[in-house]
């Protein structure tokens, strides 16, 4: 699968952003919800990125640690960049 550190870093990396990208898309849709809705949708987020997180480790588990490591790092970062701090300033409203 992956064999190289870079490669392991681009592969964590490109799959954080999309994980990310689309739990933003995902967040932004209820973010105007009633506060019950937007949390059960944050925290059924969360579990389904744990989950993605932890099947692709499973799938690397014959790799070197170094390349799980910097897989699981650059995948947890980049998520986390594309999903909550463009979201921390809340809703764009008009007054």
């Amino acid at each position: 699968m992956i064999h190289t550190i870079p490669a392991g870093i681009v592969c964590g990396a490109v799959l954080g952003v999309l994980s990310g990208l689309g739990s933003r898309l995902v967040l932004k849709k209820f973010l105007n919800s009633a506060d019950k809705v937007f949390y059960s949708v944050f925290v059924a987020g969360f579990f389904c990125r744990l989950a993605l997180l932890i099947a692709a480790v499973c799938l690397l588990r014959r790799e070197k640690y170094i390349i799980i490591i910097l897989f699981a790092v650059s995948f947890i970062l980049l998520q986390t960049a594309f999903e909550a701090f463009p979201l921390k300033h809340g809703p764009k409203t008009n007054t």
